[in-house]
């Protein structure tokens, strides 16, 4: 469920040698291995669907005999006045953690998940967006899990948590209010301790429906509208963005003829078939697009459709089991990542492979890749960085996610202007949480590909070539999460680089904000900080504005870099001589140039993927004026590029 700040603490506690007591008198065959199959990780069924051992998220709930037998559990559940649904002790051995992901299939659309913590160390830290807590032992939490999350636990010692989960009565939210969102180094003022009572019996109130049959249009109307808004395109390519309003137009176009369905039979049996095939082709038609994302989480907006609405139209016929959807491309859902995740980062990088298509797509099973030595290409927008990177991606031993990261750096909440804490496309060091690392390494990981589109071997170390504009402003944040990387930064003459980003602007191909605080209309490019001061200047003071923010920013970055971790190559040398300019990197980094990269190299270079118009070196005449008018404010820094 969505809240308005990542944490919550309640303003209760709970007795901790008593709950700890009646967790360790649990029988061994109480625990069972936790639903997604986590390492490390177990859980103890309290409330479940008919009281049996499951995961359902749909039908009756009852009590299991391990609720029965603990009676405190009971009247802890009890003092919270609500209505419970699924409800589990859930352990987290030494070592071990809960990946990075977020929560987005119907059950958890419409309920919140109490922690209370029953054995734990202060080592122990839950992650949510851009926040990370220590939940103490007999203290009550609710969190936001449609944010990204996740749970370390470096001890060497378990980690127990009673995990309930409830849609919650109007008593159960003025709790929420009463607690607090921020602060949590101070103690709650008004937190009351609800101890044990052993003449206590409660009764508790546990969900007996929880799924329609068939599913009302009110609800489906509700599931989509909630998510549409929050749908953005994979990347800047125009058939990107053409995916995303397809999609849209595709869930808006369901939507209404559920309800005109709904409207002409109801819900009996009769009209089954006729539901069935709406939900068919609504699903078939959004399987056939390319990929798009779901902005404020990185999920596949497919699988969030999926798990959250198509899923569950009848009632969960067909598996009701629910849990969370990382953001991940081997996350399992129930259609399974196959049939809806056709993520266009598992692609060769430079085109198809010559031993043919059946060599691409699944990451390899076994221990991931470890990434080594990260190659990282820093320039201003429209610099020819895609030339460069796609270049290098030719070289042996090489491997890349296949194109541009903006996915899967901004696919991380924190990190997407206007989503998380950050407002513009720099990063730095603080924003690169343990967290936030770990899980971008991770990401990073399971896409990488090399020339032939071939995943590395598992656990081998990759040679990892990356690049997007925007990482001319976030050296040091990535220097926080590849602590080994090395930097290639690219240059071009300006008056060329200016007008180019002047034409990449009236063409609309490069847009990355359509909606920005403190900016009408949509952004294309690079989002330095201040980018607001800019509303209602000319577009060639907005380039300008880029530019130098773009260039000054690596320069000053790199001055705090030791002068061999970073090269620098000028796009007019590369274009004139590529060879050269290509073998002076691979030295820099430590590559060979093998006889197929020199095959590459004796020809032309293609032009790159992201190529708007025919190179000619006079191309930036067609906007000289404009471009003379902001030199003058950019020599400063064509001083420094010059030096």
């Amino acid at each position: 469920m969505k809240l308005p700040s990542p944490f919550f603490r309640l303003p209760v506690r709970f007795d901790v040698e008593r709950l700890r007591a009646e967790v360790e008198g649990l029988p061994a065959d109480a625990w069972s291995r936790h639903p997604q199959e986590y390492q490390g990780n177990t859980a103890a069924r309290l409330i479940t669907a008919g009281g049996t051992q499951n995961d359902s998220v749909a039908g009756a709930m009852q009590p299991t005999p391990a609720l029965l037998a603990s009676p405190y559990l009971q009247q802890v559940l009890a003092s919270f006045n609500t209505v419970w649904s699924r409800s589990r002790l859930m352990r987290i051995d030494g070592g071990g953690s809960v990946p990075l992901h977020s929560d987005t299939n119907h059950h958890w659309y419409f309920r919140v998940r109490v922690h209370i913590p029953v054995v734990t160390r202060p080592e122990v830290r839950f992650y949510c967006g851009d926040q990370n807590v220590h939940m103490a032992a007999g203290e009550a939490w609710v969190f936001d899990n449609w944010r990204v999350h996740q749970v370390l636990n470096p001890s060497p010692e378990a980690r127990i948590h009673l995990v309930a989960d409830t849609t919650g009565t109007a008593a159960f939210w003025r709790l929420v209010t009463q607690g607090q969102s921020e602060n949590f180094e101070r103690t709650h003022p008004n937190s009351r301790l609800i101890a044990f009572d052993p003449a206590s019996r409660p009764t508790l109130m546990i969900e007996r429906f929880n799924v329609w049959p068939l599913m009302p249009p009110s609800e489906v109307e509700q599931l989509a509208f909630d998510l549409l808004p929050d749908l953005a395109p994979v990347d800047e390519r125009p058939e990107s963005v053409a995916a995303e309003s397809a999609f849209v137009v595709a869930v808006l176009e369901f939507c209404h003829n559920w309800r005109s369905l709904w409207h002409l039979h109801g819900d009996v049996p009769e009209a089954r078939s006729q539901f069935e095939n709406l939900a068919e082709v609504v699903r078939r038609n959004l399987r056939q697009l390319p990929p798009v994302r779901v902005a404020s989480t990185g999920n596949l907006a497919m699988k969030v459709v999926q798990s959250r609405i198509l899923s569950m139209l009848f009632g969960g016929a067909g598996g009701s089991r629910q849990e969370a959807t990382e953001f991940n491309v081997t996350s399992s859902t129930s259609e399974g990542a196959a049939g809806i995740a056709r993520d266009s980062s598992l692609q060769s990088p430079v085109g198809p492979s010559p031993s043919g298509p059946e060599r691409q797509g699944s990451p390899a099973p076994g221990k991931p890749p470890v990434i080594d030595r990260p190659l990282i290409i820093v320039s201003a927008p429209r610099a020819g960085s895609t030339l460069l990177f796609e270049t290098l991606a030719q070289a042996s031993g090489v491997y890349t996610i296949g194109g541009e990261s903006h996915s899967v750096i901004e696919g991380i909440n924190a990190l997407r202007p206007g989503r998380g804490t950050v407002t513009s496309n720099r990063l730095t060091r603080k924003d690169a949480t343990v967290a936030i690392a770990e899980e971008l390494r991770n990401r990073f990981a399971t896409k990488l590909r090399d020339r032939d589109g071939l995943p590395p071997a598992p656990g081998s170390r990759a040679r990892f070539l990356e690049k997007t504009p925007k990482n001319a402003l976030r050296v040091p944040f990535l220097l926080e999460v590849f602590p080994d990387a090395s930097f290639v930064y690219l240059r071009r003459e300006p008056r060329a680089n200016l007008s180019s980003m002047i034409e990449a602007w009236r063409a609309q191909k490069w847009v990355t904000y359509r909606q920005l605080a403190g900016w009408n209309g949509a952004w294309s490019l690079l989002l330095p900080p201040g980018y607001e001061r800019l509303q209602g200047r000319p577009l060639e003071e907005i380039v300008a504005f880029q530019w130098r923010a773009a260039n000054e920013t690596i320069l000053d970055d790199l001055a705090d870099v030791p002068r061999e971790r970073w090269t620098t190559v000028n796009y007019e040398d590369l274009v004139r001589d590529p060879r050269s300019e290509i073998v002076k990197i691979l030295d820099f980094a430590g590559l060979a140039l093998d006889p197929r990269f020199e095959e590459y190299l004796s020809k032309p270079l293609p032009p790159s993927r992201h190529t708007h118009t025919k190179p000619d070196p006079d191309k930036w005449k067609r906007n000289a004026a404009a471009i003379e008018r902001v030199l003058p404010q950019l020599e400063a820094v064509r001083t420094r590029l010059e030096a």
